[in-house]
């Protein structure tokens, strides 16, 4: 699967995905609904709401060793949440 060329349009909303260190051996995936004002690539990002987060074994997260029902989990909360966002879930 190839990937298509950018064409520099992007949605009003958005999920952001970051990722902190916590100091006592695991890390923290945040997820955050963001919105724009600008629907474009060179936007600018606003919070809009705390959707959710999880931690996750530093060394295992570092090693790309995580179970791979973390990984499912996570790309599910994703599209779940973007799905919502979008108004495409019932």
């Amino acid at each position: 699967m190839s990937l298509e060329d950018d064409d520099r349009k992007r949605p009003s909303m958005g999920v952001l995905v970051s990722l902190i260190d916590m100091g006592d051996g695991t890390c923290r995936v945040i997820l955050d609904d963001v919105r724009s004002e600008r629907p474009q690539r060179e936007t600018s990002w606003q919070f809009d709401y705390f959707y959710t987060h999880k931690r996750l074994a530093t060394r295992q997260l570092d090693d790309m060793a995580l179970p791979t029902g973390e990984y499912q989990g996570l790309g599910e909360a994703v599209l779940a949440r973007l799905l919502a966002l979008n108004g495409r879930v019932k």
